[in-house]
């Protein structure tokens, strides 16, 4: 019976960089006998690397078949990847699956996590759930900073989003959301990781280390992190440029085009240590507040999925840090980085777009000589006398 390693996130803690490790390294996995599987569904909206993403599939723009609805659609996408699954399960021992949105979309279903192990002891494969948690307070940082640079809906401020609570759809009590999961899974099943920079565990004390030996994996000095991307977070002036782009009603309509010219702008200064790592809380006292109404929450999780009684889940404490606030005199340099960014994309696609229509007229005067097209010519005119 083979064993699926089920990583369900959380957001933020590296899942897009594993991910992409793994995806990188599958012969090296294989030679271990451990399976990275690439979920070929013909489903355009299915990532290539989030390969448990057919288990929380919504179809919202995706085409169906004449006559499909939604639910059956997802259904069927749900079914095509468990069958997927399985015939990797004949081949290899363990098979990693990873997607960070299942551990708040699992709420959407009713009985998700009863319903999933089912359908995974149907296929022979017992299931291991792997989570990394990270601090609350840094965690909701970085939730409102990447909705700010991928999604248009987001035009409030870190400020407002606390107050209203907007992160409420994202399960911050971990504890309760845990046991809920538990429930169904099992304990012994489940695996519960802190996510602290310079606090992992494995070889090399990276997030690639401390997962693969939580799954019993090792890496090797065969396994390459060669052309691996850092997903930058926003910095500096680029936060607040996105954030009011985000409120014009015009572009919230439209596809995001600037997010790309923004993000290059803001990781172009970053990389050069022009801009701050930024700290939304208007205070260390605000920021420690907030934090605190998780801090029974997290021993309970220490304790019972970590064995650390009397420690804390993290041991990293609230620091003193500069709040976030734009810096008006590189305003000016910001923006005009944007707008050129934006100039140069627009360029790039006009260029291809003359390229595509100079190959396309060039086939139509290939057309126009050929032998069929001469002879279509003759019949027409015979009929046309």
């Amino acid at each position: 019976m083979a064993t699926v390693y089920l990583h369900i996130g959380t957001s933020k803690t590296g899942t897009t960089a594993l991910q992409k490790f793994m995806r990188r390294n599958e012969e090296e996995m294989h030679k271990q006998g451990y399976c990275y599987p690439l979920m070929k569904l013909g489903i355009q909206s299915l990532y290539r690397d989030r390969n448990a993403q057919f288990l929380i599939y919504e179809s919202i723009h995706e085409k169906r078949k004449p006559g499909e609805t939604v639910a059956a659609h997802e259904l069927r996408v749900k079914e095509n990847g468990y069958r997927f699954v399985a015939e990797a399960a004949k081949k290899y021992p363990n098979i990693v699956l990873s997607d960070e949105q299942i551990w708040y979309k699992c709420q959407k279903e009713e009985n998700f996590w009863k319903n999933t192990m089912e359908e995974f002891r149907k296929i022979g494969c017992d299931v291991k759930v792997i989570v990394y948690l990270r601090r609350q307070d840094l965690l909701i940082q970085s939730l409102w900073n990447q909705n700010v640079k991928m999604f248009r809906k987001t035009a409030r401020p870190f400020s407002a989003c606390i107050k209203d609570d907007y992160f409420d759809y994202f399960p911050l009590d971990y504890y309760a959301h845990l046991k809920k999961i538990e429930a169904d899974v099992g304990k012994e099943n489940l695996i519960v990781r802190p996510y602290e920079r310079g606090r992992f565990g494995g070889s090399e004390h990276t997030i690639f280390s401390d997962f693969f030996e939580s799954i019993g994996l090792t890496i090797t000095d065969a396994f390459t992190k060669e052309g691996l991307k850092t997903n930058y977070s926003l910095e500096g002036n680029y936060l607040e440029i996105k954030r009011l782009i985000n409120r014009l009603p015009e572009y919230r309509q439209m596809q995001d085009f600037l997010n790309r010219p923004v993000l290059n702008g803001s990781t172009c200064y970053t990389l050069r240590g022009e801009n701050e790592k930024p700290n939304m809380f208007a205070s260390r006292q605000e920021q420690a507040e907030y934090q605190a109404q998780f801090e029974e929450s997290n021993r309970k999780v220490a304790e019972e999925y970590l064995g650390r009684k009397g420690e804390p889940l993290f041991y990293d404490e609230v620091k003193e840090a500069v709040p976030w606030s734009v810096k008006e005199d590189v305003m000016y340099r910001d923006v005009i980085t944007v707008m050129t960014e934006a100039f140069c994309s627009q360029e790039q696609k006009i260029i291809r777009l003359e390229q595509k229509i100079a190959e396309l007229k060039k086939e139509v005067e290939l057309l126009k000589g050929s032998p069929v097209v001469k002879a279509g010519r003759k019949v027409k005119s015979i009929f046309h006398k």
